[in-house]
This record gives structure tokens, C-alpha cells and sequence, in this order.
């Protein structure tokens, strides 16, 4: 088995609306994405790959490239593990959100990242 290369960069977020967790601006040369877990808990975690921001957590017109999904059942938790590593082009940045499936409560899901910029 081989190691696998964490990034010099991370986030642990728990996304409320859209978060923005790298600029367009800053991904001059292009970024590696090289680890991601999710923990959707009863709703969803997004993340988004694009020239500009999603609009609106769910945001089916923008780039997403990594997600989870869990159930709509109170206090539950699973993983999503990102199977490798994700090549991002120059001038696109990285944004999260997250809702909830359960009428009437904010989104409780998490992403922990790692990733790399491309000098």
C-alpha cells in the first residue's frame, strides 16, 4: 500500500451557506485536491470547482466536484472519502456548502480538506 500525500494547505469546515475555501485569484497555476472526508450528517455537503461561486447551497448550475449525501434521519453521521486526488485548472476556486433534509434545521454537515497549489 502506498501513502497517500496529504496537502500543505486544510480546512475543517462546517459549512453555513457558501463558504469559500480558495479564490479563483489565488489558483494561479492550478490546485490538487489531495484529501477530502464529508460527514453529511442528515442532509448534504457540496463541494464546488468554478470561475465564480455557487449562487445557493444544492446549486445545480455550478461545478460540483465532490459530495455527500446522507439520510434524512435526526443525529445520524457517515463518511464520504474522496477516492483521490482531484486536479483543479488554473483560475478556478473551491467553495463549500451544505443543507439539511430535515424541514426547519441548519445544515450540521462537515468537510475536512487538504490540497496543494500548483507552482
Amino acid at each position: 500500500m502506498n501513502a497517500v500525500k496529504i496537502g500543505k494547505h486544510f480546512g475543517n469546515l462546517f459549512p453555513k451557506g457558501v463558504v469559500q475555501i480558495v479564490s479563483p485569484a489565488e489558483n494561479v497555476n492550478g490546485l490538487i485536491v489531495q484529501t477530502a472526508s464529508i460527514d453529511p450528517t442528515s442532509g448534504y455537503v457540496n463541494l464546488y470547482a468554478s470561475e465564480t461561486a455557487p449562487t445557493i447551497t444544492g446549486d445545480a448550475s455550478t461545478r460540483c466536484i465532490f459530495n455527500g449525501n446522507g439520510p434524512a434521519v435526526a443525529n445520524s453521521h457517515s463518511q464520504v472519502l474522496l477516492p483521490a486526488p482531484l486536479f483543479v485548472p488554473a483560475g478556478m476556486g473551491l467553495w463549500v456548502t451544505a443543507g439539511s433534509w430535515l424541514p426547519g434545521t441548519t445544515a450540521t454537515g462537515s468537510l475536512a480538506i487538504t490540497w496543494d497549489l500548483v507552482a
